[in-house]
């Protein structure tokens, strides 16, 4: 995921943490906050593994759809536009 779409989807989930979700419950939620304020490895690789957990929980074509819906919205298009995606971070 290149940089610039990592902070869009940043800012998105903070408009959103405090509405209540069907799949992101509270304990996901703590988790991240505490990814953010101590971001070390062993933190990383634990949001890595939940996240890839989060994905198989969601089929491809909805996480397309979301990503088109928030492209539609003009929110990834300069994002996207602006560097090309860092394969070596997750």
């Amino acid at each position: 995921m290149r940089t610039a779409e990592k902070r869009v989807m940043e800012l998105l989930y903070d408009e959103m943490k405090t509405r209540p979700g069907l799949l992101l419950d509270t304990a996901l939620r703590l988790l991240i906050e505490q990814a953010r304020e101590h971001p070390d490895d062993a933190m990383k690789n634990l949001i890595y593994e939940k996240r890839l957990l989060a994905e198989t929980a969601l089929s491809r074509p909805v996480m397309k759809g979301f990503k088109a819906m928030i492209r539609q919205q003009g929110l990834l298009d300069s994002a996207l536009d602006e560097e090309p995606e860092d394969l070596d971070n997750p």
